[in-house]
């Protein structure tokens, strides 16, 4: 995703961890809330995930199929060095 960034402060303690991210959009990709429902384990990351997603907004519109106004997913951040 082109909204990651990876923390120069995490970078140089070598912190890697995965987030899980909860968060609600509408129809049209607006991000209505979030949250993280399992932590990377270090604060710059877990930050890094929430400035991801609020840079990332508008995402693109939820396809037809996938039901719900708003649309709630869960999906894993990653970061890894390697």
């Amino acid at each position: 995703m082109r909204a990651k960034r990876y923390p120069n402060g995490a970078r140089i303690r070598r912190q890697e961890g995965t987030a899980i991210l909860s968060f609600r959009m509408d129809r049209q990709g607006e991000v209505l809330g979030w949250r993280i429902v399992r932590s990377t384990g270090f604060d710059d990351l877990d930050s890094a995930v929430g400035e991801m997603i609020e840079r990332a907004s508008p995402l693109p519109p939820p396809p037809e199929e996938v039901p719900g106004n708003p649309v709630e997913l869960q999906v894993p951040v990653n970061f890894s060095l390697r």
